[in-house]
């Protein structure tokens, strides 16, 4: 382990929810699991804004992708060939059968899912159709569905060749990727000009400025310009220089925080050069860290067990 400079975390606030599972960036909030089967909207001050129970189909099943409307008013999830939006009380609003999405061995993988951080918009990303797949209705192109909510009205956009899509919580952005069985290839859509900026990786955060997007591919982080100063002149990708990371975010404008792999340790990183710069020193030191992620405001939320505990809670932190 790299000796790093300590950099004390101070907590903000903590949540007696118990939760499970990844945290997922929500405008105005984040949301997670529940132990009782259903997903959780907290707000900034992690209070419980909505809590919406998950599908049986899915809970059955056990691998899906999903996410909830800022407002609470809807939740999604999505599976290999169906995704389903349903209320807050888990009625069915809107679902659909769809061709599956298969990777480069031909493996169905799960369909990416989102709802747009400032509309009542779901977008879903299906597989399209291929003769050629050796799996009946499934392709390796991927298609983007807009279902405006609540009028059900669906828009298709067909053959697109990623395997991976996120809508940032900004607004602003739109992130894809695919894999061709040695490299990733990325890109970071604005959806003020239509602008794509390419890199090889997937992308996984948004500059609070919008002037780069950052990367992840193979457990290494890139760092990739928005737009280059001159066109004739671009820019390359910062890369670290280990791959080591499994999540990564910005905290501010000029750091990056990011999540090791075995043991999970939480690094501070130049946002220009993805240098390392620190190691983010916790007070509940005897936790068990589990996920993390940040909204670039300088601060960040976690999800960890004490030790003895049976489940996770949800904590908000801020360099000391």
């Amino acid at each position: 382990m790299i000796d790093l400079p300590l950099r004390n975390a101070e907590l903000i606030r903590e949540s007696d929810e118990p939760v499970a599972g990844a945290i997922q960036r929500v405008n105005g909030g984040w949301a997670l699991h529940d132990r009782s089967g259903n997903v959780v909207l907290f707000d900034t001050e992690l209070r419980v804004r909505a809590r919406i129970p998950i599908p049986d189909r899915f809970r059955k099943d056990g691998a899906y992708n999903w996410d909830i409307h800022p407002s609470g008013a809807w939740a999604a999830f999505a599976g290999l060939r169906h995704t389903t939006c349903v209320g807050p009380d888990g009625t069915v609003v809107w679902e659909s059968d769809h061709p599956g999405l298969t990777n480069v061995d031909g493996d169905l993988i799960l369909v990416s899912v989102g709802f747009h951080p400032f509309r009542d918009e779901l977008h879903v990303f299906p597989g399209t159709k291929d003769d050629d797949c050796s799996q009946e209705d499934a392709g390796y192109e991927s298609a983007c569905w807009e279902v405006s909510l609540p009028d059900l009205a669906v828009s298709k956009d067909e053959s697109l060749s990623d395997d991976r899509w996120v809508l940032f919580p900004d607004g602003r952005h739109r992130g894809q990727s695919s894999f061709d069985g040695h490299n990733i290839d990325g890109w970071c859509y604005r959806f003020s000009d239509g602008a794509f900026s390419p890199g090889s990786s997937r992308p996984v955060d948004v500059h609070p400025d919008g002037t780069m997007w950052l990367g992840e591919a193979f457990g290494g982080l890139w760092m990739n310009p928005f737009e280059p100063d001159d066109e004739d002149d671009e820019e390359e990708e910062n890369v670290t220089d280990d791959e080591c990371y499994d999540e990564a975010f910005f905290l501010d404008r000029e750091l990056v925080i990011a999540a090791t792999d075995g043991p999970v340790t939480h690094e501070l990183l130049a946002a220009e050069t993805l240098q390392r710069v620190a190691r983010v020193a916790y007070s509940l030191d005897e936790e068990q860290w589990q996920w993390m992620a940040s909204f670039g405001d300088g601060t960040w939320v976690t999800t960890s067990f004490a030790p003895g505990a049976d489940s996770a809670r949800l904590r908000h932190w801020r360099l000391a």
